[in-house]
């Protein structure tokens, strides 16, 4: 292969590794939204700075203006307790984890162009790429894990 094939088949291979690598903001906490509304019929809110916060806490002033009732301290407490803001962040480091054990580890891109000296002319160039194999095998033990 001449130099710029090369160099065109390495810069696809670069974005084709790089485009893959996204973890879903929200990871599982969309299951435990479905199981907390459908056991207990309150709904739970991960802040994380979105303008759906903003809407979250004009509701949990809207439900303090008024008489509070059973229902609606424990929708208060759903939505605002920080120990569980702090479980939703595990979830989703969590759920980063478990990503990041199914990636391979990135490889390796190397080249080098070396120039004659001396009556020869010419160039000579290499590229290469290295890639952790035993990473392949190990991947289903690290998922399980």
């Amino acid at each position: 292969m001449s130099g710029r094939t090369t160099i065109a088949w390495g810069v696809l291979a670069c974005s084709v590794v790089l485009s893959g690598c996204s973890v879903p903001k929200k990871g599982g906490f969309g299951d435990v939204e479905g199981l907390v509304e459908a056991r207990a019929g309150h709904r739970v809110h991960w802040s994380q700075g979105t303008p759906e916060d903003t809407e979250v806490e004009n509701a949990i002033e809207a439900m303090l203006a008024n008489e509070l009732s059973v229902d609606a301290a424990v929708q208060i407490a759903l939505l605002n307790n920080r120990n569980l803001q702090a479980t939703y962040e595990d979830l989703g480091i969590a759920q980063a984890d478990l990503v990041q054990a199914g990636l391979l580890s990135n490889p390796v891109f190397f080249g080098s162009v070396r120039s004659a000296t001396g009556s020869s002319s010419g160039t000579n160039t290499e590229f290469g790429v290295a890639l952790n194999f035993l990473d392949i095998l190990i991947r289903p033990a690290r998922k399980k894990m």
